[in-house]
């Protein structure tokens, strides 16, 4: 596989007031249990260092199926009714092709 064949998503979540330590544990519980999803090659939670509301996911994925399996899993279901109580708004997601890159991908 070409690494521009790699689907890579963004998702940005901004937490409700007070609600941000809250949130990161809940985003951190769910990369890990997102470990064993199929297809996914990179999934990791960024937390703003000059704004503790605002979160971001960065992820890399080996086609659009799996990323459509992984919105579609059980973890995701179970995270947005979580989500629901603490995040402020919708998550803005963009979808994204590798131009170039230098160095490995996480595995």
């Amino acid at each position: 596989m070409e690494f521009k064949d790699i689907l890579v998503v963004t998702a940005h979540l901004r937490a409700k007031q007070g609600k941000e330590a809250e949130l990161r544990v809940a985003l951190e519980q769910l990369v890990q249990d997102c470990d064993h999803h199929v297809g996914l090659l990179l999934y990791s939670v960024h937390q703003d260092a000059s704004d503790p509301a605002s979160f971001l996911f960065y992820e890399h994925y080996l086609s659009e199926k799996a990323f459509k399996d992984h919105l579609a899993s059980e973890e995701l279901k179970k995270a947005r009714v979580i989500f629901n109580e603490l995040v402020d708004g919708e998550a803005q997601i963009e979808t994204w092709h590798m131009a170039a890159r230098i160095g490995e991908i996480c595995q």
